[in-house]
């Protein structure tokens, strides 16, 4: 009788796990999600590394920001007040983005409570399209701030964020008023010194319809302005107003456009606030009491 007998492997025990192993594993998804990040940071280095280079200024202006702040947050309550803050640093930065890649030397921004905010040229710009370029780059940057809280407001259905991109389309289309230290006025030395007349018109029809101290101190420092540019000008201020006709194309259909757009996002939103029960007048206030 043939007994046949199976042949079994030896069995080899699982090797122990050392210290250094169990490392490895538990290192193993870090090093993964830390490669992604690295990764993700060299895409945006060419986005971030331009917005570094004002951190230093816009640090510098913290002080007037925070004493806006808290004058807003006491009158409009804090969500009111800090959005309408961040609004007026996002149509600042814009001229400081623009001021700097002409490589114009400038001051950090002052906010002021009640009158607004601007930003100190240490270096006078050298021609009118600069001036233009300068000009045109807050309410640009500023009415992207206003659009984005509009979308914020109708992606999340928050009145608050709808009443902060009124304000800001309201405020970005007042500073394009061709006249005085506004942005408007600097934009048109590009265009047509005669666009100063209707837009000091305009100024004064609001001053009057709503009396209101800033607008009159902005229509008395236009009058030295409006006679500078009327007077016979020397040779160096008529090199300094000349432009090229594609240069006076390009801010004309960017000034006009943009006031275009403008009025349209304030007339949607006044639309969609009127459709949530928030009065025309006083958005801002209403938005908060509700």
């Amino acid at each position: 009788m043939n007994v046949q007998t199976e042949r079994t492997e030896d069995y080899k025990a699982p090797a122990e796990e050392t210290g250094w192993s169990r490392i490895k594993k538990a290192l193993g998804p870090i090093a993964v999600v830390g490669v992604a990040i690295a990764k993700l940071f060299a895409n945006l280095k060419v986005a971030l590394l331009p917005l570094l280079k004002f951190l230093p200024v816009l640090l510098k202006s913290g002080g007037t920001m925070l004493l806006m702040l808290w004058v807003y947050m006491q009158l409009w309550g804090w969500q009111f007040g800090l959005g309408f803050v961040l609004l007026l640093l996002v149509h600042e930065t814009g001229h400081l983005i623009v001021a700097k890649k002409f490589g114009l030397k400038v001051g950090a921004p002052v906010f002021i409570p009640f009158m607004g905010a601007f930003i100190a040229l240490k270096e006078a710009p050298r021609n009118a399209w600069m001036e233009a370029c300068v000009g045109i780059g807050g309410p640009m940057l500023g009415s992207l701030g206003a659009l984005v809280c509009n979308a914020l407001g109708e992606f999340f259905a928050a009145p608050i964020f709808i009443a902060l991109a009124w304000f800001g389309y309201f405020l970005n289309l007042f500073n394009l008023t061709p006249v005085g230290m506004l942005d408007g006025g600097r934009i048109v030395t590009a265009l047509s010194r005669w666009l100063w007349l209707p837009g000091f018109a305009v100024l004064l029809w609001f001053g009057w319809k709503y009396p209101n101290f800033i607008i009159w101190l902005i229509v008395l420092l236009s009058l030295p302005r409006i006679y500078s540019l009327f007077r016979k000008r020397t040779e160096e201020e008529q090199r300094y107003f000349e432009v090229t006709p594609s240069q006076r194309l390009i801010m004309s259909v960017l000034y006009f456009g943009l006031i275009a757009v403008l009025l349209f996002g304030m007339h949607t939103a006044q639309r969609d606030l009127h459709d949530v029960g928030v009065r025309a007048h006083g958005h801002g206030r209403d938005v908060i009491v509700q």
